[in-house]
């Protein structure tokens, strides 16, 4: 009997038969993903052994062939936040390499997760790019799916010559490898910033290095390298005129035995040491070197050497030599200069001494008014004459550094007073007003050089004077806070704009016709210069020509020492009666010893003459004298061998120097030899009186 299914017998079977199918499709797709599964471990694996991009992208295509056909691939990327079209990141085609790849809506489609077929790739933005090179290509298909790795955009795009290659199985086999591409893109993309900053590391290295050995070889230094064996490991070939080798320039340090040791011993402590001079001597060469040089140490921090220059000072070396043998014909010639200055000043001072000693003679004797007048002539030329003598002697001692401040307390106003004094006469005979005023701001007593401010004061008044012939001269004193301020301003001639640089200049004056109409040396306004820069201050000068001029003096207020009036000079006595002395007078000079036997006789005393020390010790053992006037120069014994000689003999009146030599190392041996005072030459009456006066014995009177 047939048997018939029943409809539920037939629903069970369906069922079983669907279950079986399901079942079949599962195992399927488990094979499936087991085998993906498999091929995804071993691209990973075949990835973690690839030293080259190349190689990790050949991995993962190796694995996407298994599931979609195509011919080539390329992978791209772009920073999103500084590029604007995509670069080859890896390639299996060269050409497509040297693509540059723009953006368009394909893209940004694939970056948020899709995988798009391109059926026609010649109609998109993103492939115009495919020239007729790549023609096969643009018949074919293109898949491309994408993705964000860090802070870049990657697109993998696969190409295919056929126009049935991408189906939706092509596309989900691309989705569910996402992960694997993400890594293996990752990967790629980690190699290729590595290796491009490999690359760039590698280049700089280059230029560093190229740029080193430039500098080594064109550089006029040596650079070298010791080991710790004291071993030359480097030494560059400097661009210079000295060629030595680096073994032949060790075996000099070696063979120099100081040197050697010193170096070790710098080495030894782990010394820097600069600028060791090197004398290399030899029949071929002779150089110096000086050596600089750091210790060097390996990662652990142990030394490793030593690195440093050696320079070639030899020219250096030469021209030291070159300016000290011109500094000594200098200083000889500046010596040589102040010695025939001085024997000069002696040789003119003897006989301006006669002059002005006759002149005076002249003019308290019975003369006409003419001749009077003449007298007054012949004074102010010797005293013209004095003056320069003067002059440069001082311009002299400056230049030469023989010339030194002598500060003690003085009074600013009492100088500004014995100027005016000294000058007002010369002002009224040209019928020019002269004033003078100190501001009460202006201390009492100040702590400076009174001689030398008292110069400055007569040179720029002096010369303010010489140059006014209608107006006046005004003379003031102030102060700016800790700053003296003299300004001497007239009326005078003024001087050019373009002259101004020149009036500090010595033997200059503003213009050679004011010389030829003035007269004078140029030599004050140099030396007030000179002094003021001495005394820390500066002096300015304001002028217009034909409308007069202002010099203007700062001077600072130097701070007074606790000591200064233990040390401050005794006042000058007034020259008064000077009772009758016997007084010898040492001078080999018959019209000196005429001058002043005159001057003193004049004066009531009795006069002996001595024409050399000799005579004068001779005359000193014959006759009591109360006072010695002894001339430096003299033959046979000059006077400062006579003083000795004296002072020996257990002379101990006073003893006067009568010197023509007016630096001051020569009245410094007048009071070593033992004199007590010194009267310049040439002998004025009433500067002898004073020094006779201030030396003359004491009396009953007296005490």
């Amino acid at each position: 009997m047939s048997k018939r299914l029943s409809a539920s017998e037939r629903s069970d079977s369906e069922s079983l038969q669907e279950t079986l199918f399901e079942l079949s499709r599962v195992e399927a797709r488990e094979k499936r993903l087991r085998e993906e599964n498999d091929a995804i471990l071993s691209a990973i694996s075949a990835m973690t052994e690839a030293t080259s991009k190349t190689d990790i992208f050949a991995s993962l295509l190796d694995v996407i062939h298994r599931y979609v056909s195509f011919d080539s691939a390329v992978a791209l990327s772009r920073n999103r936040e500084t590029e604007d079209a995509f670069r080859c990141l890896v390639s299996t085609e060269r050409l497509l390499e040297t693509v540059t790849w723009q953006t368009g809506d394909v893209f940004h489609r694939c970056v948020k997760g899709e995988t798009v077929a391109i059926y026609k790739p010649g109609m998109i933005k993103e492939l115009h790019c495919l020239t007729h090179q790549y023609a096969s290509y643009l018949q074919g298909t293109a898949l491309i799916s994408g993705l964000t790795v860090n802070d870049s955009e990657v697109m993998l795009i696969l190409f295919s010559h056929r126009r049935d290659s991408f189906n939706n199985e092509a596309q989900q086999v691309v989705d569910r490898f996402r992960p694997l591409i993400e890594r293996t893109i990752m990967d790629i993309d980690y190699r290729h910033r590595l290796h491009a900053l490999v690359s760039s590391r590698t280049q700089e290295l280059n230029a560093s290095r190229q740029r080193f050995q430039d500098f080594a070889q064109t550089a006029s230094d040596w650079f070298w390298e010791l080991d710790n064996a004291f071993q030359l490991t480097y030494l560059s070939s400097p661009n210079t005129d000295i060629h030595i080798d680096a073994e032949a320039l060790l075996a000099k340090i070696k063979s120099d035995k100081e040197l050697k040791a010193r170096l070790e011993q710098l080495i030894s402590r782990e010394e820097s040491f600069s600028d060791i001079e090197w004398h290399i001597a030899s029949r071929a060469h002779d150089y110096w070197v000086s050596l600089s040089g750091r210790p060097c140490y390996n990662k652990k921090g142990q030394l490793s050497g030593y690195r440093g220059t050696a320079k070639d000072i030899t020219a250096t070396k030469r021209r030291v030599v070159e300016l000290q043998q011109a500094r000594r014909q200098a200083e000889l010639a500046n010596n040589a200069k102040s010695q025939f200055l001085a024997v000069m000043s002696h040789e003119i001072r003897t006989p301006l001494n006669a002059v002005l000693g006759l002149i005076d003679a002249l003019q308290h004797s019975r003369l006409t008014l003419e001749q009077k007048e003449w007298v007054g002539q012949m004074d102010k030329s010797a005293q013209l004459l004095l003056t320069l003598i003067s002059d440069v002697l001082d311009l002299s001692k400056i230049e030469s550094n023989r010339f030194s401040l002598s500060p003690s307390l003085m009074k600013p106003s009492d100088c500004v007073t014995n100027v005016y004094q000294q000058l007002i006469d010369r002002a009224d005979k040209k019928r020019i007003h002269l004033s003078a005023s100190v501001s009460p701001s202006v201390p009492d007593t100040l702590y400076m050089d009174e001689n030398r401010f008292t110069q400055i004061l007569l040179n720029l008044i002096a010369n303010a004077l010489k140059f006014t012939d209608q107006g006046g001269v005004t003379v003031s004193l102030n102060t700016d806070g800790d700053v003296l301020i003299l300004r001497v301003k007239d009326t005078g001639i003024g001087i050019d704009e373009s002259q101004i640089g020149r009036i500090f200049d010595p033997f200059t004056q503003a213009d050679g016709s004011i010389t030829r109409r003035f007269g004078g040396t140029g030599l004050g306004l140099s030396i007030c210069k000179k002094l003021v820069e001495m005394m820390g201050g500066r002096i300015d000068v304001d002028s217009e020509l034909g409308q007069g001029t202002d010099f203007c003096v700062r001077l600072p207020i130097v701070a007074t020492p606790q000591d200064a009036e233990k040390h401050q000079p005794t006042p000058a006595i007034p020259a008064g009666n000077v009772q009758p002395m016997v007084i010898l007078v040492a001078e080999d000079s018959r019209a000196n010893q005429m001058v002043v036997r005159l001057m003193l006789e004049k004066q009531g005393h009795t006069v002996v003459l001595a024409s050399n020390g000799e005579e004068a010790l001779e005359h000193v053992k014959q006759t009591e004298f109360d006072i010695v006037l002894m001339d430096m120069s003299m033959p046979v014994m000059d006077g400062i061998a006579a003083t000795k000689a004296l002072r020996a003999s257990g002379f101990k009146q006073p003893i006067i120097a009568l010197t023509a030599n007016a630096m001051d190392e020569d009245k410094q041996r007048c009071v070593r030899a033992g004199m007590n005072d010194f009267v310049t030459k040439p002998v004025r009456a009433a500067s002898l009186s004073a020094v006779l006066y201030t030396h003359q014995p004491l009396t009953l009177s007296d005490h």
